[in-house]
């Protein structure tokens, strides 16, 4: 399952958008302060005090844009995980919540209007999907396991078939384009990722997110499997400079994360278990970090034991390794022969170590 963006900017013209947020929230435990994180601004923020239960920001912004909106109850100062997205455009957006930010629902402004229909029209499912994975993990019974991957399996259906229906309702959303970019990788099938994408209007395909998923759908055809994998230039965590091409002769997985990324995290014990399992035939991984913070990159490599090649990209733009690739959501990966031909793409959970028994055993 996908898939983290890796923008948040979504205009179509560089018009300044005055917005104001008003918002109410019940049963709260006051001092308490509601505010917005930047991720095109460097981490910037603005913030406001909720007072009486009710709170007013207001900013500009030079693009129509998807952000969080985090809340900090009873006077704490750590990062909260009470949020929920909205979309910062001209206008009055309405946030109304009976308690946490995580129960609100949006209104006021279209762009808040179509999120809220969004999260209507996928309901709980990706919750009870949550759960199963949850009960998968603690659950020894092989048999029981396979079910709840069926389980899982027939509400993924469920949920892409709801996105899609979406998507193809509002044409003209730029929320139906991020939903489009979130949750269909056109790498996992570029059928229907084009067809989607046909479907949208023009003004929304010229927007920032449709130019990077358009160029994600011509990266399908560029990077699918038989192909050779563009060579390229990253530093390891001791800053020693490598080369994809340093690799060949051998199997290797190039896989695209972030420490913030939690569908990568979830991986992670999969791709150790392989590495141990294949390490000594000729198997090899590289770790490509799109973290724009190192330290958050080198304490997630430590802590989730990744021994093999850490590579991360840079942050210019033109001449990250991550674009080259189209990669537009993480996580994304790409197995490659000792030729460096691509051979698979997107092995997720136990795909990987079956592939890899397949070949090398």
């Amino acid at each position: 399952m996908l898939l983290v963006v890796l923008a948040g900017s979504f205009g179509v013209a560089k018009a300044q958008q005055n917005f104001v947020i008003k918002g109410k929230l019940g049963h709260i435990k006051e001092p308490a302060k509601v505010f917005i994180m930047y991720v095109n601004k460097y981490m910037q923020t603005d913030s406001a005090e909720v007072k009486n239960n009710e709170f007013t920001l207001s900013g500009t912004v030079n693009l129509k844009q998807r952000v969080n909106l985090f809340l900090r109850q009873g006077g704490k100062s750590q990062y909260s995980h009470d949020q929920i997205p909205i979309y910062l455009e001209a206008g009055v957006i309405e946030v109304n919540s009976p308690d946490s930010l995580r129960h609100a629902k949006l209104g006021g402004t279209q762009l808040n209007k179509d999120q809220q229909e969004l999260v209507q029209t996928l309901g709980n499912l990706k919750e009870l999907q949550a759960n199963i994975v949850t009960n998968f993990r603690n659950e020894p019974d092989s048999v029981k396991r396979m079910k709840l991957m069926e389980d899982y399996k027939q509400l993924d259906v469920l949920l892409q078939t709801n996105l899609a229906g979406f998507i193809q309702s509002h044409p003209n959303s730029l929320v139906a384009m991020h939903a489009l970019r979130n949750n269909f990788n056109p790498v996992d099938n570029v059928e229907l990722a084009t067809n989607l994408f046909n479907g949208m209007s023009d003004s929304v395909k010229a927007s920032s997110s449709g130019e990077l998923y358009k160029e994600a759908i011509e990266n399908v055809f560029k990077l699918s499997v038989g192909k050779i994998a563009p060579d390229f230039a990253a530093k390891d965590l001791q800053g020693t400079e490598k080369h994809l091409s340093d690799f060949k002769g051998k199997y290797v997985l190039l896989d695209f994360w972030a420490s913030w990324c939690g569908p990568c995290r979830k991986e992670s014990p999969h791709l150790v278990e392989s590495y141990a399992k294949f390490r000594d035939k000729q198997f090899e991984i590289l770790s490509f970090s799109v973290d724009k913070e190192a330290e958050d990159w080198k304490k997630a490599v430590e802590k989730d034991q990744y021994t093999w090649t850490n590579l991360r990209d840079v942050q210019d733009p033109t001449m990250s390794v991550a674009k080259l690739y189209g990669i537009t959501s993480i996580p994304t990966n790409y197995l490659l022969d000792p030729s460096g031909k691509i051979i698979a793409l997107n092995l997720r959970g136990e795909e990987l170590e079956k592939k890899l028994t397949e070949i090398l055993n």
